[in-house]
């Protein structure tokens, strides 16, 4: 998960006061809608980096009044324009976005439409709305300018969102689904590796998995954290989104949570 120094490399102009206003509601937002692997991390902290001027702008600063009838935005109702205008760190925008993600998220956006710009909720939104447009896997395929097509409806500020991406992914190059020449010899080597059968644990690797290794034991265990649930890149390196992934189910397993994999854990994950 993003740290308070990463996110000061990726935004230096937020001010630190704002940045660690801010930190704790972008990692329960990211946790919350599976924004937990460095390609996922950096492609959403870009787009929101972009988006709000490095979280500096909350609400739009134009009026709203040019969303005025704007019946694409369901604004079918006189003053809607100004009412539901651009707010949170994705600029949330029009009646009918209000209406849908409000009712996702359990809030009454439609008539407190200025939550929507607030820390608590305003990055839940965003969550939920990289969620359900499917720019998670976007992300994992490294496909940024689409999710800049579905965040923006077009590429406005492409090349401004681009660089923060790569800063980003610069920032954040310690966690999984980087595509590295490692990864690429874990794909191979898990291609040269019979797998296990459906519910079968594959030989135990003879040493405990944790934070930094790599290869097709690595992968294995990623592919059946990913069958059961968890929201990992299967990529062969063992990176934070691995760990974390790990320790969530250890916890579920009344395993502890030292985010290890060693032979009980390792049992347990085809048990």
């Amino acid at each position: 998960m993003v740290t308070d120094d990463e996110l000061r490399q990726i935004m230096p102009n937020l001010p630190a006061a704002k940045r660690a206003d801010y930190l704790p509601f972008i990692q329960q937002a990211m946790a919350e809608f599976g924004i937990t692997s460095y390609l996922r991390e950096a492609a959403f902290l870009a787009q929101l980096a972009h988006e709000s001027a490095e979280l500096r702008y909350m609400e739009e600063i134009a009026s709203g009044a040019a969303y005025e009838g704007r019946a694409n935005l369901g604004n079918t109702q006189p003053g809607d324009g100004k009412r539901y205008k651009g707010r949170g760190p994705i600029q949330l925008t029009g009646r009918a976005n209000y209406t849908r993600y409000g009712g996702l998220l359990g809030l009454d956006l439609v008539n407190d439409p200025t939550i929507a710009a607030t820390k608590e909720v305003g990055f839940r939104i965003a969550g939920q709305f990289w969620k359900l447009n499917g720019l998670n896997e976007l992300a994992d395929q490294q496909q940024f300018k689409a999710i800049t097509k579905r965040i923006n409806g077009g590429y406005n500020g492409l090349d401004d969102r681009i660089k923060y991406y790569d800063r980003a992914k610069r920032v954040l190059n310690k966690d999984d689904g980087a595509t590295t020449p490692a990864a690429a010899d874990a794909a191979a080597d898990a291609a040269a590796c019979p797998p296990a059968a459906s519910g079968q644990a594959p030989a135990y690797p003879g040493s405990p998995l944790r934070q930094g290794s790599k290869g097709a034991n690595v992968q294995a265990m990623q592919g059946r954290l990913r069958d059961l649930g968890f929201s990992v890149s299967v990529d062969g390196n063992f990176g934070p989104g691995t760990a974390t992934a790990v320790k969530a189910f250890q916890k579920s397993k009344n395993l502890g949570s030292d985010g290890v994999v060693g032979p009980g854990t390792w049992a347990a994950l085809w048990a």
